[in-house]
């Protein structure tokens, strides 16, 4: 069966959330699912892509709308998974090819991908893909207690 892309649905969210966690990032079902629903519910700034093969979800790619002041408006990939045992067969690059062209229906001409240092195979795939390397960076995070 050749594989689909579609876009994500509700019902995606246990398969979304197994993928996630080959990807590095556990998340539960639940969690995943209300992300989900704010993702789903912002269609103009967020694309939540799936491809399908054989009725299983298979890898899925988000991408966002990231305005910034200094800099044009890109679409950023905020998180690109295939299934382990189907890497390799051209479905992130469908995955890709699919962000970049919703990407380009709204006038943005760049995207963006950050990747870990360490995913060698991904930095490998990203440049088979037309990416360039453009700079190393340092992430920082804090967090923030909830306001009364």
């Amino acid at each position: 069966m050749t594989p689909t892309l579609r876009p994500a649905q509700h019902a995606d969210a246990h398969a979304l959330a197994t993928l996630s966690t080959q990807l590095g990032y556990p998340a539960d079902p639940a969690t995943l699912a209300a992300r989900l629903a704010v993702l789903l519910a912002a269609p103009e700034q967020h694309f939540v892509c799936v491809v399908e093969a054989q009725g299983q979800v298979r890898g899925w790619i988000h991408g966002f709308v990231r305005p910034l002041l200094e800099s044009a408006t890109c679409v950023e990939v905020g998180g690109l998974v295939v299934a382990e045992d189907c890497r390799g067969q051209g479905l992130g690059a469908q995955l890709l090819a699919a962000c970049e062209q919703w990407a380009a229906t709204r006038g943005i001409a760049e995207v963006t991908v950050r990747c870990a240092e360490h995913r060698a195979a991904a930095h490998r795939f990203y440049r088979q893909q037309g990416y360039s390397h453009i700079k190393n960076q340092l992430t920082f995070r804090k967090a923030v207690p909830a306001s009364p």
